[in-house]
């Protein structure tokens, strides 16, 4: 099976904080052995279009990504020997018994199996963060951050990272539902691979900040936040300050790469920050 497709909540992560409740990890499909495993168990060849798998690419878009290869893997989707069978029942089932996304439900479409796309083409994707808050001037700070795991896809843009964050949210609230957590959702779908997609909610008393996050095979990738359009190669952490007059502001920051087991320390850096802390403490915020 395939090791890893969807996150709701991940590991909650302390910020100078007493010992929080755990947030559970909800995988819609467990980490069940290697790709190599996988490929033993298959009883029949997946049929692939228009020349094998080994065919030499062109067009790069990266060094690990091409305009044919991209072609090809659209060409799998129209293809159903190439479809990954038992992960669209599991979608199908999942969904019929209210797993579903939001702010944007989670359809249950094939796709093809995930080794089409190479030896350690996927590796796993995550999600994390601190969604009880962390304490700041007198306000309630929230975030979360998604990555994906190094691959053979995106190796060439991390080093010796173990993973990549590509999209960090970082809200003011004046709402934590301690107990049952509704005031969060947080999840992560690998069923674009090698695109992902990040999505979620956090609620104020009288407002909700929706956002959806991608990044594709060939590093586009973007982040909607209430209909605000950002384009991540300008900044992968967004900060949100709700007003009273209910209206937003938001405020786009650079960083290096970063991974996941980074993103602690990163917080608490920018949360120090002049800009920052005006940004977030301005009278005009909830």
């Amino acid at each position: 099976m395939i090791r890893q497709c969807m996150i709701f909540l991940a590991t909650l992560l302390s910020v100078g904080a007493p010992a929080q409740p755990s947030i559970q990890l909800v995988q819609r499909e467990k980490k069940e052995g290697n790709r190599a495993a996988l490929l033993a168990q298959e009883t029949k060849k997946a049929e692939v279009p228009n020349g094998s798998k080994s065919a030499k690419y062109s067009n790069s878009l990266t060094p690990t990504w091409s305009v044919n290869q991209e072609k090809q893997h659209l060409k799998y989707r129209q293809v159903p020997n190439t479809w990954a069978w038992d992960l669209l029942k599991r979608d199908l089932d999942d969904n019929s018994k209210g797993g579903s996304t939001t702010p944007i439900r989670f359809g249950a479409f094939p796709v093809p199996k995930y080794e089409l796309l190479g030896k350690e083409s996927f590796k796993g994707i995550g999600a994390a963060g601190n969604l009880s808050g962390i304490a700041y001037d007198g306000k309630t700070i929230v975030y979360a951050h998604f990555y994906a795991k190094k691959n053979a896809i995106n190796k060439p843009f991390i080093g010796d990272k173990p993973d990549e964050v590509f999209f960090t949210i970082v809200v003011l609230t004046d709402f934590v539902d301690a107990v049952n957590f509704t005031h969060v959702s947080v999840h992560m779908i690998s069923r674009n691979n090698p695109d992902y997609i990040a999505g979620g909610f956090f609620k104020t008393k009288k407002d909700e900040i929706d956002f959806t996050a991608f990044i594709t095979a060939s590093r586009d990738e973007f982040a909607i936040v209430n209909m605000r359009l950002f384009n991540l190669k300008y900044g992968r952490t967004i900060l949100i300050a709700p007003q009273k007059d209910g209206s937003l502001r938001s405020m786009q920051l650079t960083s290096p790469i970063l991974s996941a087991m980074e993103i602690k320390n990163y917080i608490d850096k920018i949360l120090k920050e002049q800009d920052v802390n005006k940004f977030f403490t301005n009278k005009e915020n909830i």
